[in-house]
């Protein structure tokens, strides 16, 4: 239930941006008939001059765990290990051997932030999980599906593209799959420790 403040904060925001859509459009106007009494800063303008343009707003970026883990989990959201998808992955990693803690999580907000992680943190292995997350690290128009059940390479680093467990979640027939993929990764893990 949305209360009277929440309303009313609405209303101030939504006016707000109408009053500065307006004045902004009344600036251009003067401007393209060349009264320039109006002086305003440079920050101003270049405001005045993109406001119609989409903006790309950038998912912030999270993530949580070991930096020095030999897993990465790229996530295609951010909950990791919340809700029943949460509960899933914890599962999907104790049959791995592997507790949250150990192992380094984040969600698939950009490719500089993740890329910067993954430099930072030299990994043995990746594991993607879902569409998102696999589509920001593989140079690939193939679909996950095509991808997963495999590894790829990501800058000499070892990638496990897979499903999410949210999907595995509506879909329970899929987690054969998945689990298909993370023994692949427990043997590639195994062969390096024995090494």
């Amino acid at each position: 239930m949305v209360s009277g403040v929440q309303k009313h904060t609405a209303q101030v925001q939504s006016d707000l941006f109408s009053v500065i859509r307006d004045f902004s459009q009344y600036l251009k106007l003067q401007k393209k008939t060349g009264n320039n009494a109006f002086v305003i800063s440079e920050r101003s303008n270049l405001i005045i001059d993109s406001w119609g343009e989409k903006v790309k707003v950038q998912s912030p970026f999270f993530f949580q765990g070991s930096e020095n883990s030999d897993v990465f989990i790229l996530d295609s959201t951010a909950g990791f290990f919340k809700g029943d998808s949460g509960i899933l992955l914890v599962k999907i990693l104790a049959a791995m051997d592997l507790v949250p803690e150990s192992v380094f999580i984040c969600n698939a907000a950009d490719l500089k932030s993740v890329h910067d992680k993954i430099s930072n943190i030299s990994p043995e292995v990746i594991i993607t999980l879902g569409s998102r997350a696999a589509r920001l690290l593989l140079d690939s128009g193939k679909s996950l599906e095509a991808c997963r059940g495999r590894f790829h390479d990501y800058h000499g680093i070892k990638l496990m593209p897979t499903l999410h467990p949210a999907l595995l979640l509506k879909q329970p027939s899929l987690k054969r799959e998945v689990w298909e993929d993370m023994k692949q990764v427990i043997k590639f893990l195994g062969s390096r420790y024995e090494s």
